[in-house]
């Protein structure tokens, strides 16, 4: 896979918290290796995963008035754009902000360098709707869809030509002498993702878990993540009196050291794209159990082998499908004996040669 030192710069919201954020992160990682010469621009002073190239921080010093904020960051946009000067530019930020997306088109891109990825089912938060940017994107070197489901929406959006499948990555669970293991010795089940109750829909998974087995056998539910809602689940959590029982743990750069020891990871959303948590947590050998919502968990979960899919926001079938996981320990030992082998073909290396492909282009 020679690149002969191509440059590659990779355009984030943020580098924290988000499965995109994962994603770009985990790819600038994987490029270095393969001696692209990397560069990231972020929007956002947020930056706690790990990744590799120059970093064009954008979110330093930004003003506290909103327009001097948003002129400042197109500005500054601008520069590191052409400052990078790279061969292709992969965008992974939502672009549902009509006129900022407008400016950017207009005035900074070469659309032709242009690699954007669509992350959600919701595409909107990922393209205008709007027909100009339909044709726009047309244009673009090329339209990065992460399912299967997700090109198929948008198929039905526009007559796109330049649509492809590369599905996020991960990268094999090696042992890393900076991991400390968590002192944590009794069962619990995990959720992980931004509070945002409208997508992770976390406030009906805490009632759904208050009538499982797991809660009867006093094992807790771990809520990793950070977002808007901490304060409406805070409160859920108080009035309901669960305290010892359902735990919100903020944001943890060891969410790896988490999943290894849950007993389930547990996804309740109303839509994802092609989540990380689930692909992650079957990575480390932890089985899943997830709704089939659109799109992702379907191309990760092979039903009955590695975890359950259960039917779109059938939260009664997401309460049986956790009691299983408690009660039938044969089913359990199955499923977490097949988690490993069953992501196999969405690590790095099985992955990223699809990238390199479409740089050749």
């Amino acid at each position: 896979m020679q690149n002969f030192k191509k440059k590659i710069c990779l355009i984030v919201d943020s580098l924290s918290s988000g499965g995109a954020e994962r994603s770009a992160a985990l790819l600038s990682l994987e490029l270095d290796k393969l001696d692209y010469e990397v560069s990231v621009i972020c929007l956002r002073n947020e930056i706690t995963y790990s990744f590799k190239g120059e970093l064009y921080n954008l979110g330093l010093n930004d003003s506290n008035i909103k327009l001097v904020k948003q002129a400042s960051k197109f500005l500054k946009f601008k520069k590191a754009y052409t400052d990078v000067n790279a061969d292709f530019y992969i965008d992974f930020r939502m672009r549902n902000r009509f006129l900022f997306e407008y400016l950017l088109h207009t005035f900074v891109f070469d659309i032709s360098k242009i690699i954007f990825t669509i992350h959600s089912f919701e595409v909107f938060y990922h393209i205008p709707k709007n027909k100009w940017f339909y044709n726009q994107y047309r244009k673009a070197h090329a339209i990065v869809g992460v399912s299967n489901t997700i090109i198929k929406q948008m198929q039905k959006l526009f007559p796109f030509n330049n649509l492809n499948y590369i599905s996020n990555f991960y990268q094999k669970d090696t042992p890393n002498i900076y991991d400390s293991p968590l002192e944590i010795t009794t069962p619990f089940i995990l959720a992980v993702g931004r509070l945002n109750n409208v997508i992770k829909q976390f406030d009906q998974l805490i009632d759904a878990y208050l009538q499982t087995n797991f809660f009867k056998a006093q094992i807790p539910l771990y809520i990793i993540g950070e977002g808007k809602d901490r304060g409406a689940l805070e409160k859920q959590i108080n009035e309901k009196d669960i305290v010892g029982y359902v735990h919100l743990l903020g944001f943890k750069s060891n969410v790896k050291q988490y999943m290894k020891l849950a007993k389930i990871v547990v996804m309740s959303s109303s839509v994802e794209g092609f989540p990380m948590v689930l692909l992650e947590a079957l990575n480390y050998g932890t089985p899943v159990v997830s709704f089939d919502c659109p799109s992702g968990p379907s191309e990760l979960i092979i039903d009955g082998e590695n975890g359950l899919l259960v039917e779109n926001q059938n939260f009664e079938a997401l309460i049986t499908a956790m009691d299983k996981m408690h009660t039938d320990q044969v089913f359990y030992k199955h499923c977490k004996a097949g988690a490993i082998s069953s992501v196999e073909k969405f690590f790095a290396e099985n992955v990223i040669s699809k990238w390199c492909q479409l740089f050749e282009k």
